[in-house]
Formats: structure tokens, C-alpha cells, sequence
């Protein structure tokens, strides 16, 4: 009894939690379980759900340069596969001997006509100070024939007034001889001679008269240029010597405006043969857009003919994407369909726009057993590569 009082008391340590390894498995399990059901998802989406092409190919347009003339091609090292920018230079086609007879012709022509040109320019040009000399003197001649004309109307009025003056002594003197023959102290011999001196004076008047409207008649002339005289014209000297000069100018400008169209009709002529012969002696082979070179075809120094194909080029404006579809998704898919591009190996995206729709053709030469979409490239890529094979996902 007093053994076991003294003995100590066994104290028990308590139970050990079970291990967490149940839970933890449990939990990867789960996690596995999510990830294969989202994968499996998304391909069954991605498969059945989103309209795409496994199948596509970048088409780059192709363009065959030819030699416009024949030549010699002068062309340095181009290597297939260049990317050229548009307006690059490429080559130039050299022919070394041209006919140029026709433009030696034209050039003589015009040669012989400037020559003509400046003779009736000259002749013009003195005729022209010859009317303004005849001008002159005809200027003068009126001027001074005016001034004539002028003091024979003038003298001419006072011719007139004596004349009047005269009659008005005549008409008196025979009042006063009719009184003196009533009175009886003049005889009818003296009647006789006063009714004379009165008739004389009244004729000498209307000759006086006469003579005064002739002179303002020539001097309404004059003023309009006329001169009308008894033994002249009535065009003086200088006035006829000015109309011959100004129609002769005339003629002259006539003749010069003929042959300076004449001139410029074949300084045209000779432009034209110019740029002709230019454009057959030396052709500059340039890119019209944007392209790399796919293929040269002639060598630099060979002789071409007009036509002939020196290279061939891909045109990177005009790229297109070739796409193939399972008949749902082509079923799916409409002209103007925006879509993604995604080259094989990148992770670059590309857009691209739905043009053309083919579908599945069984013609001979051209058998189709998938439907294609046509895609035009919104986006040019650096590179300009076609063949590039890649990946197609439709959008909205």
C-alpha cells in the first residue's frame, strides 16, 4: 500500500492529429480535375464555337517587269527577295543607236523659222516707225491746210461784206438817180448805168456767197480728214503715203502671226520627237509600289528586246490571305468579316478583312475539296513575306 503511494502517477500525452497529406492530394486532384475540364472547354469551344481556319497562306500579287525598248539592260546586283520601296530604281534598258532623222528635220524647220520670225519682226518693226514718220507729216499737212482753208474762209466772209457793202451803195445811189429823173434833173442814161451798177453788185454778192460756202464746205472736209480741192485728190501725199504704210503693217503682222504659229506648231512637233527619242534611246526600270523582287530573269549587260521579261515582282500592297474552311465556318462567315491573322512560330496578329468566298470546286484543273476565304491585309508587314503560312480567326 505504501509502495504504490509513493510511486508517481503516469501522466498520458495526448492523441496525434492525423496526417494532412488526405486533404492536400485531395486538393490537387480537384485543381487537376478544373484545368483538364477548362482546357477541354475551351478546345470544345474553340473547335465548335469560334469560326477560324487552321489552314491559311499570305499570296503576295505578282507583277512581271518588261523591257519597254529594246537595249541593253544596265542593272546592278539584286538579290530575290529584296524588299524595294515604291519608285526605286532598278535598272535602265539602253539602246545606243536611235533614228533621229525626223528630229533633225523638225530641228531645221524651226531653225528656219525662228529666222523668218525675226525678219518680219524687223520688217514690222520699220514699217511701223515709217507710218509714225508718214503720221507725222500727214499730221502736219492737215494742220497746215487747215490754217489755209481758215484764212480763205476769212477772206472769203470779208469778200462777202465788201460785197454787201457795195450792193447797199449800189441800191442807194439808184433811189436817189429814179428821184432825180422824176425831178427832172438827170437824164435816163444815168438811170441806166446806176440800175447796171445795181445789178453787178447784187451778183457780185451771190458770187461772193458762193464763193464763202464752197470755202466752209473744204474746211468741213478738212476737219473729217478730206481735202477737196480743184486739181488734187482728196487724200494729200502724206495721208496716202500713211494708209499704204499702215496696210502694209497690217500685212506684215498678218505674215508674222502665221509664222509664229506656224513655229510653235513645230516647236511642239520637235518636243514631242524629243521626248520620243528619249524615251527610245534610255527606259528607266522603276518599282511602281511597294514589292520584292520573287525572280530576275535577265542578266545586266544582256541585249533585250521590247517586251522581253526582266524580273518578276511581289506586290506587298496588294497582299492577300488564303484561307481554308470547314463547311460550317464557311457557312459562318461573310463578305467584310473582320478577322486576326496569325503567323506560324508568331505571336504577332495581323488584321485582315474578308474580300471573296469560294466554294468547293470540282471543275477539271481545279479541284477544290475545301471551301477558301479570300482576306485582304489591313496592316502591310515590314517584311513583305508571302508564302508565310499561319493561322485565321473570324471576328464578331
Amino acid at each position: 500500500m505504501p509502495d504504490r503511494l509513493v510511486k508517481p502517477l503516469k501522466v498520458e500525452a495526448p492523441a496525434a492529429s492525423p496526417p494532412r497529406q488526405g486533404v492536400t492530394g485531395r486538393l490537387l486532384r480537384i485543381l487537376f480535375a478544373a484545368g483538364v475540364f477548362g482546357t477541354t472547354a475551351y478546345f470544345i469551344h474553340d473547335r465548335f464555337f469560334v469560326v477560324s481556319a487552321r489552314t491559311a497562306v499570305l499570296v503576295g500579287g505578282s507583277t512581271t517587269l518588261r523591257a519597254p525598248i529594246d537595249g541593253q539592260l544596265h542593272m546592278a546586283a539584286h538579290q530575290p527577295g529584296a524588299l524595294m520601296e515604291e519608285g526605286t530604281l532598278l535598272g535602265r534598258v539602253v539602246k545606243e543607236r536611235v533614228d533621229t532623222r525626223r528630229l533633225a528635220e523638225l530641228q531645221a524647220g524651226v531653225a528656219a523659222l525662228e529666222g523668218d520670225v525675226r525678219a518680219l519682226e524687223a520688217r514690222a518693226q520699220g514699217t511701223r516707225a515709217l507710218a509714225g514718220a508718214a503720221s507725222r507729216t500727214a499730221e502736219a499737212f492737215r494742220r497746215t491746210r487747215m490754217d489755209q482753208i481758215r484764212a480763205r474762209v476769212a477772206e472769203s466772209a470779208a469778200q462777202v461784206a465788201a460785197a454787201e457793202a457795195k450792193l447797199r451803195e449800189a441800191t442807194a445811189a439808184a433811189s436817189r438817180g429814179q428821184q432825180l429823173v422824176r425831178q427832172g434833173f438827170a437824164t435816163q442814161a444815168s438811170m441806166d448805168v446806176l440800175a447796171r451798177d445795181l445789178q453787178v453788185a447784187q451778183d457780185q454778192l451771190r458770187a461772193a456767197q458762193e464763193q464763202r460756202n464752197a470755202q466752209l464746205a473744204e474746211q468741213r472736209g478738212a476737219e473729217n480728214g478730206i481735202f477737196a480741192t480743184d486739181n488734187a485728190t482728196d487724200r494729200s501725199i502724206s495721208q496716202q503715203t500713211e494708209d499704204r504704210l499702215a496696210l502694209s503693217l497690217v500685212e506684215v503682222e498678218a505674215l508674222l502671226a502665221e509664222r509664229q504659229a506656224r513655229l510653235a506648231a513645230l516647236r511642239g512637233q520637235e518636243a514631242a520627237e524629243a521626248r520620243l527619242v528619249a524615251l527610245n534611246q534610255q527606259a528607266e526600270l522603276r518599282v511602281n509600289g511597294r514589292a520584292t523582287i520573287a525572280r530576275l530573269l535577265a542578266r545586266p549587260g544582256e541585249y533585250l528586246r521590247a517586251g522581253q521579261d526582266i524580273a518578276r515582282l511581289t506586290d506587298c500592297g496588294a497582299t492577300t490571305l488564303t484561307a481554308e474552311l470547314e463547311e460550317r465556318d464557311y457557312r459562318a462567315v461573310r463578305l467584310g468579316q473582320p478577322a486576326w491573322f496569325q503567323p506560324a512560330g508568331s505571336s504577332e496578329r495581323l488584321e485582315a478583312r474578308v474580300i471573296q468566298l469560294t466554294p468547293i470546286s470540282l471543275a477539271p484543273g481545279e479541284a477544290r475539296t475545301r471551301p477558301q476565304a479570300i482576306l485582304r491585309m489591313v496592316q502591310e508587314t515590314d517584311t513583305c513575306e508571302t508564302g508565310r503560312m499561319g493561322t485565321v480567326r473570324f471576328t464578331e
